[in-house]
C-alpha cells in the first residue's frame, strides 16, 4: 500500500522591461534614502536600434521578482491534487545604470545595476524655517511637531499614503516624556526634501523605511512590529542557514551630555587702553609715550596729539631716520593716533568696587614701567634684555592681576561653592583671562528681520561721551551705534573708528608751576558694553552645560568572580568604565543680567546703572529635555539587542523596519533565496547604514548644500 506523498516545484524569476534574458540577479534593500541596487546578470543582446532583434531597455522601468510554487499531493490510492501559489514583489520607477562586461571561458555575461525608485530622492527643492524661538520660546505660528515636519517633507517628495504615526510616540509615551514639546528648529533652504527628512528623523533615533508596497514608513531604530512566533527574532520557515547573535555593546557608567560654551551676558565697564611700543596693551596713563608731566593726556588731544607730534619734530632735524630715539618717537605718535581714546578694554562687570589701595600700587608700577620703556631700560649691555627690568614687568603684571582679583568682580548668573561654608555663592572672577575670548554678541536670541533666522542680538553699548553737535557730554544711557566700533575677542578690546572722549574741567599747570583757569579738556569716555563672555576655570576649562544620565544597572556588566586558589594576590583594577561624553553644540546655557538706569543722588542726580535681576534660558529652552533627547538617541547604541541573519529558500516578503535592517533577494541557477538581517547589515555590495550616512554627509559638505537641524545659531568670535 502506497503512502501519502507531497512534492514541491519552485520556480523563481526576475524581469525588467527591455532585458531579454536575465541569468541572475541580486537586490538589496536597506534603511535610509540611498537607493537600493539590483545587480542583474544578463545575456548579451543587440544595442543597435536598426537590428531587428533590438529591444530598448527602459530608463524608467520596474523590477519584478516572482516565486511560483506548485504543490502536488498524492494519496494512498494514487489520486493527485495540485495547488499553485505565487509571491510577487514589484518595484516601480527603477533606473538602469552603466553595464559592465564579464567574460568566462565559453560565454559572455553583461552586468547591469538597476537602482530602485529612491534614485529620484536626491532631486527636488524644499524650503522652510520652523520652530523659531523668540527669547527662548517658540512662536505658535511657526511651531511644528516632528511628525508634522516629516509629513511636510514626504508631501514635498510627492509620496502618497505614507506612514509617520510612530513619531507620535514623541508626544504620547510616558517613557519619552522628556522629548515632549522638544521641537527641533529647522532651516531648510532649497534642500532636497528627502535629505531634510533623513536629517530630521535620524537625529532622534528613527529611520526612513521603504516598504514592498511602495509606502514610506518612519520607524524607530531597533524596534519591529512583525511577529515571527515563539519570540523568534527572525522567521524560521524555509530557513536554510543562519547566524544569530547578541550585540554586546561597550556600556559606560553614565552618559554625559555636554553643550556648547555657556554664555554670560553682562554689562562691563570699559577702560581706555593703548598699545605701547613694547607690544603690550596698557591703560593709557601707563603708556611710555604719555606726555611726561602732571597734565598727561589733557594737554594732547586726539586725533592729532600735538604734544607727541612736537616731541617727534624736536629730533627730526638732528637725528638720523634709523636712530632708536627717532624711531621710538615716530612709533609713539603712530600708536597714539591708532589706539589712544579709540581703544577701550573690558574692565569690570557693572557693580564692582575697585580696591583703591591696589589701584595706586598698580598705577605707580605702571609709571615705573613707562619710564623704563621710554628710556630703553628693557635692553641692557649689548642690547640683551635687562633681567632687572623683566622682573619689574612681572611685578607690574602681577599687580594688575591682584587688583582684578581683590576687587572681587562678580559674573552674574552661575554660583560656586564656598569651600569653607559649603554654601553656593556668587561666582567671583580671579583673572581677566577667564572671560576671553569674549563673544561679539549678547546671549539673548531674536529673529533677524532681514533673514528670518534666529540669531544672538548684537552687543550694545551706552556711554557718556562728548557730543560735538550738542556741545555737551551725553547722559550714560545714550546708545552708541554698533557700526562705530569693532570687537577684538581675544583681547576683550573694543576699537572705535574715531576717538571717543568726554570733556571734563581741569586746571592745566604751566612750566613755572602756575595753574590756569578751569579749562575743558579730554578725558576717557565713560562706557558700558552689554556683551556675552564665556567663563573659564583657572586652568582654562570653559564652562558648558552638562547633564549626566546614569545607565540603569540591568544594562551594565558585572565583573566575573575570580577563581579561588590563585598563587599571587591579584592587583585591584578599576571596576567602573567611567562616563561617555557626548557633545551637543546645539544646547547653549545662557545667563543674562538685566539692568536698570536710575538717577544717582550721590552724583548730582546723574543717570547711573545697577543690576536688577539675572535671567536664564534653562527652563525657557528646556535644556534638560534637549539633553535627555540626546541621551535617548545615544542609548540606542548601548542597549543589548539581539541580532543575526538568515538565508531562506524562495521569496520572503519581510518588510524593512526599525529592527529589520536589510533584505537581499537573490536569484541564480540554483534558485531563489532571501537573506534577512536584523540589527545588522551584511550585504557585501551595499555599504552599511552608518557608512552610507557618512558618505552622504561628505558629498553634501563638498557640494555646500547640506542643511541640518539647527536649534540655535552657533556664535563664534572672529578672533
Amino acid at each position: 500500500m502506497e503512502k501519502n506523498t507531497t512534492k514541491y516545484e519552485h520556480v523563481g524569476s526576475v524581469s525588467y522591461p527591455g532585458i531579454v534574458q536575465i541569468v541572475g540577479a541580486s537586490y538589496t534593500r536597506s534603511h535610509g534614502i540611498a537607493p537600493g541596487v539590483c545587480i542583474i546578470e544578463m545575456a548579451p543582446q543587440p544595442l543597435d536600434p536598426k537590428n531587428k532583434n533590438y529591444v530598448q531597455i527602459e530608463q524608467n522601468g520596474y523590477l519584478k521578482f516572482q516565486f511560483d510554487t506548485v504543490e502536488t499531493k498524492t494519496d494512498a490510492g494514487g489520486f493527485a491534487t495540485t495547488r499553485e501559489s505565487t509571491i510577487q514583489i514589484l518595484m516601480q520607477g527603477c533606473r538602469p545604470d552603466k553595464a559592465a562586461l564579464r567574460r568566462a571561458e565559453n560565454n559572455e555575461i553583461w552586468q547591469i545595476p538597476i537602482f530602485d525608485r529612491r534614485w529620484k530622492w536626491k532631486f527636488g527643492s524644499f524650503s522652510g524655517h520652523w520652530n523659531i524661538k523668540k527669547n527662548g520660546i517658540i512662536e505658535k505660528r511657526k511651531e511644528k511637531t516632528v511628525r508634522q515636519l516629516a509629513d511636510m517633507c514626504l508631501e514635498a517628495m510627492g509620496e502618497l499614503n505614507y506612514d509617520t504615526k510612530d513619531l507620535d510616540e514623541l508626544e504620547k509615551l510616558k517613557k519619552f516624556k522628556y522629548r515632549k514639546a522638544v521641537r527641533p528648529e529647522v532651516h531648510w533652504d532649497r534642500i532636497a526634501p528627502a535629505q531634510a527628512l533623513d536629517d530630521l528623523v535620524n537625529s532622534i533615533g528613527y529611520r526612513v523605511c521603504l516598504g514592498w508596497d511602495d509606502r514610506v514608513r518612519i520607524r524607530r531604530a531597533g524596534v519591529t512590529k512583525q511577529n515571527f512566533g515563539n519570540n523568534n527574532i527572525l522567521p524560521t520557515d524555509d530557513l536554510m542557514s543562519g547566524g544569530f547573535e547578541s550585540d554586546l555593546p561597550e556600556v559606560p557608567e553614565s552618559i554625559t551630555v555636554v553643550g556648547n560654551h555657556t554664555m554670560h551676558e553682562t554689562a562691563w565697564e570699559l577702560e581706555a587702553v593703548g598699545l605701547d611700543t613694547d607690544g603690550m596693551w596698557k591703560p593709557i596713563n601707563h603708556l611710555s609715550y604719555k606726555p611726561n608731566d602732571d597734565n598727561g593726556w589733557h594737554i594732547s588731544s586726539p586725533p592729532t596729539f600735538p604734544r607727541i607730534e612736537q616731541e617727534l619734530k624736536e629730533v627730526e632735524d638732528n637725528k638720523k631716520p634709523k636712530e632708536p630715539e627717532f624711531l621710538r618717537r615716530k612709533k609713539s605718535l603712530q600708536l597714539a593716533r591708532e589706539t589712544v581714546f579709540r581703544c577701550y578694554r573690558l574692565k569690570y562687570p557693572v557693580g564692582t568696587k575697585e580696591d583703591e589701595t591696589l589701584r595706586k600700587k598698580y598705577d605707580k608700577l605702571g609709571d615705573l614701567i613707562a619710564h623704563g620703556v621710554r628710556n630703553g631700560d628693557q635692553y641692557g649691555v649689548f642690547n640683551f634684555f635687562n633681567a632687572n627690568f623683566d622682573y619689574e614687568v612681572e611685578e607690574y603684571e602681577e599687580a594688575g592681576r591682584e587688583l582684578f582679583r581683590k576687587s572681587r568682580p562678580v559674573l552674574p548668573g552661575p554660583k560656586q561653592k564656598n569651600p569653607k561654608t559649603g554654601k553656593l555663592e556668587d561666582y567671583v572672577l580671579e583673572e581677566f583671562n577667564q572671560v576671553l575670548p569674549c563673544f561679539e554678541t549678547r546671549a539673548e536670541l531674536s529673529i533677524n528681520p532681514y533673514t528670518g533666522k534666529l540669531e544672538r542680538k548684537p552687543a550694545s553699548m551706552v556711554g557718556s561721551i562728548w557730543d560735538e553737535d550738542k556741545r555737551s557730554n551725553t547722559q550714560l544711557n545714550v546708545p552708541i551705534q554698533r557700526d562705530k566700533y569693532e570687537i577684538l575677542p581675544d583681547l576683550g578690546i573694543i576699537k572705535f573708528k574715531e576717538p571717543i572722549i568726554r570733556l571734563g574741567t581741569i586746571q592745566v599747570t604751566d612750566e613755572n608751576g602756575k595753574k590756569s583757569p578751569s579749562l575743558k579738556r579730554p578725558f576717557p569716555a565713560r562706557l558700558l558694553l552689554l556683551i556675552a563672555t564665556p567663563l573659564k576655570s583657572i586652568v582654562g576649562e570653559t564652562a558648558r552645560y552638562e547633564y549626566e544620565y546614569k545607565i540603569p544597572e540591568k544594562y551594565k556588566s558585572k565583573p566575573a568572580s575570580l577563581p579561588k586558589g590563585l598563587k599571587d594576590k591579584p592587583q585591584k583594577v578599576p571596576k567602573d568604565p567611567g562616563t561617555k561624553v557626548v557633545i551637543n553644540n546645539q544646547i547653549v546655557l545662557a545667563y543674562r543680567a538685566v539692568y536698570k538706569f536710575f538717577h544717582n543722588s550721590k552724583k548730582n542726580n546723574a543717570i547711573d546703572i545697577k543690576q536688577h535681576e539675572v535671567d536664564t534660558n534653562f527652563k525657557k529652552e528646556e535644556l534638560e529635555k534637549q539633553a535627555l533627547a540626546t541621551v535617548a538617541v545615544e542609548s540606542l547604541n548601548i542597549v543589548t539587542q539581539d541580532g543575526g541573519s538568515g538565508v531562506y529558500a524562495g521569496l520572503k516578503k519581510i518588510e524593512i523596519d526599525g529592527a529589520i535592517h536589510q533584505v537581499t533577494i537573490s536569484r541564480n541557477e540554483s534558485g531563489m533565496t532571501t537573506t534577512i538581517s536584523r540589527n545588522r547589515e551584511i550585504a557585501p555590495i551595499v555599504p552599511d547604514f552608518d557608512e552610507r550616512q557618512r558618505e552622504a554627509s561628505l558629498k553634501e559638505m563638498i557640494q555646500s548644500q547640506s542643511q541640518i537641524i539647527d536649534k540655535t545659531q552657533k556664535v563664534k568670535p572672529k578672533g
